[in-house]
């Protein structure tokens, strides 16, 4: 089984993160050129770098072209792991996909808040989105049926069969959700996995932690203070 691990820096929102070697893993990161470090542009990092080409859409788009679609970009190989690009891997994902059963989808739970309607009123109260995009998406879900307590995913960190036709299908519709609505993508995959029937395998935050750490993006030193206590109001919110 040919096996990668892929991420996306576009416009120079996170600094590439040097990885471990993990046998049987190739690593490839798409970008625009921005931020990739020296080594990288040298050719002397792990992380093969493939050019992003340009397309006509935002930033929060075009990054999410390679996340969201990996079998038009990553067709030659069976099995990929997507990290942030400000995340690092703590393990060889391997080890614990044995464990798993190498799933078509696997992603973590949100450690955070429970639900997709929390976030998006989540994403309201911190002006994630802009209002209107997030009240429309909130009332086209509810006017859907999707069901209150449809559980909230995290998806910095993404285990994926993605050429399987099923995990095709869904990221596509993935996609034009995220054409049609905000460019949050967190909302809307639960609500397309709900469409289709599509049972995705979870697994806890706190496993979740003992493959894989994130670091601040490339935001100054008062956004990463004003982030960090957000996620603080919230998990005590939660508690």
């Amino acid at each position: 089984m040919k096996r990668v691990i892929y991420t996306v820096i576009v416009n120079g929102y996170d600094r590439l993160i040097e990885p471990e070697a993990y046998p049987g893993w190739d690593f490839i990161c798409f970008t625009d050129g921005k931020r990739i470090g020296l080594r990288a542009k040298l050719g002397l990092s792990k992380w093969q770098v493939r050019q992003l080409p340009s397309e006509d859409m935002d930033s929060f788009r075009h990054s999410r072209l390679p996340k969201i679609l990996p079998h038009r970009y990553l067709a030659d190989y069976d099995y990929s792991v997507y990290i942030d690009g400000n995340a690092r891997l703590l393990c060889d994902p391997a080890v614990q996909l044995e464990t798993m059963g190498w799933p078509a989808l696997a992603i973590a739970q949100h450690p955070y808040r429970g639900t997709v309607f929390e976030e998006i009123e989540e994403c309201i109260r911190q002006g994630k989105a802009p209002r209107d995009l997030l009240q429309a998406q909130r009332d086209a879900y509810r006017a859907d049926g999707l069901p209150e307590d449809t559980t909230l995913l995290e998806n910095n960190f993404l285990l994926r069969r993605h050429n399987h036709p099923q995990v095709i299908e869904l990221m596509q519709a993935w996609w034009e959700q995220m054409n049609t609505h905000s460019h949050r993508d967190q909302l809307s995959l639960p609500y397309v996995a709900w469409k289709q029937n599509y049972t995705i395998h979870t697994f806890s935050h706190d496993l979740k932690r003992t493959m894989f750490a994130t670091k601040s993006h490339g935001r100054s030193f008062l956004k990463r203070m004003q982030r960090s206590l957000n996620k603080r109001l919230a998990r005590l919110q939660g508690s």
